[in-house]
């Protein structure tokens, strides 16, 4: 017998269903893979993820024949495949925006002779665009494409304060905010207290919240509209820094200068 129409929309409807299910641990393969640079095998991708095994080894196997993992033969470590790097290749607006705030961050690291990055949210992440290191023997675990909790820097805390305080508490529903050193903030009411100070003070500090002995001190880049789609910042080693409580003040002229200059080149992100 035929199946009846309310029969196959109910079909049609589970299988929408498990295709979108597994286009997003698809997705989740990739983003967890992409942030573990050195691979990450099966046990460790379920144990993050959360995924059944039968499920996992299907979706890793159709990843790793497509070409968008690779997965070491003696190792079984997975790492991002060469097809999601041709991918990534053709996204070209990155290219082009790297070309044109390099002199802007390059100028600003030479006015501090400091550490500069450029950063923007995603999710609860902040992804770096650009950074420019200082003479300084100063090493950073950021880099260019990279991402680090948003609530443990100065540059994601610009970020999140950039959004409304309903969306920041919805985006932290269900999170637990990892705490790295002992100033890091754990504690969601105080995360969006600090937020709120950030909003009314124009920019963010971070003071060894995600690497120990590191101070920060970050600005939005702002769109036209006054939205905040990027934000800017320096790095410099605390003790260099100087005393707590004004120190922000030796860097945000030259910080809020450079944000003014980025903000058109950041626009197509707005």
């Amino acid at each position: 017998m035929a199946p009846t129409p309310q029969h196959r929309e109910t079909e049609e409807t589970a299988a929408g269903t498990g295709s979108i299910k597994s286009a997003e641990r698809v997705l989740q393969i990739l983003d967890l893979v992409a942030r573990h640079t050195d691979g990450i095998d099966a046990s460790g991708i379920r144990a993050a993820l959360k995924l059944p095994r039968s499920s996992l080894h299907g979706l890793l196997r159709v990843l790793s024949e497509r070409g968008y993992l690779f997965v070491d033969p003696d190792s079984r470590v997975y790492r991002i495949g060469l097809r999601a790097w041709e991918v990534g290749q053709a996204y070209s607006h990155n290219e082009n925006l790297a070309v044109l705030i390099g002199p802007q961050m390059r100028a600003l690291r030479d006015e501090l002779n400091e550490t500069v990055q450029l950063a923007v949210l995603d999710g609860l992440d902040n992804v770096y665009l650009a950074k420019e290191d200082s003479d300084h023997p100063l090493r950073l675990v950021s880099g260019v494409g990279l991402r680090l909790p948003a609530h443990t820097t100065a540059l994601g805390k610009v970020l999140l304060a950039g959004l409304p305080a309903e969306e920041v508490r919805r985006r932290l529903t269900g999170v637990t905010l990892q705490r790295f050193t002992k100033s890091t903030v754990g504690d969601k009411a105080e995360l969006l207290r600090r937020l709120a100070a950030v909003r009314a003070n124009g920019f963010a500090e971070d003071d060894g919240e995600y690497t120990v002995g590191l101070y920060c001190v970050a600005v939005p880049v702002r769109s036209a509209s006054g939205a905040v789609v990027a934000a800017v910042s320096c790095s410099t080693p605390s003790a260099r820094a100087g005393a707590a409580g004004d120190r922000a003040q030796r860097y945000l002229p030259a910080l809020r200068a450079c944000a003014g200059r980025l903000a058109p080149l950041m626009a197509p992100l707005s």
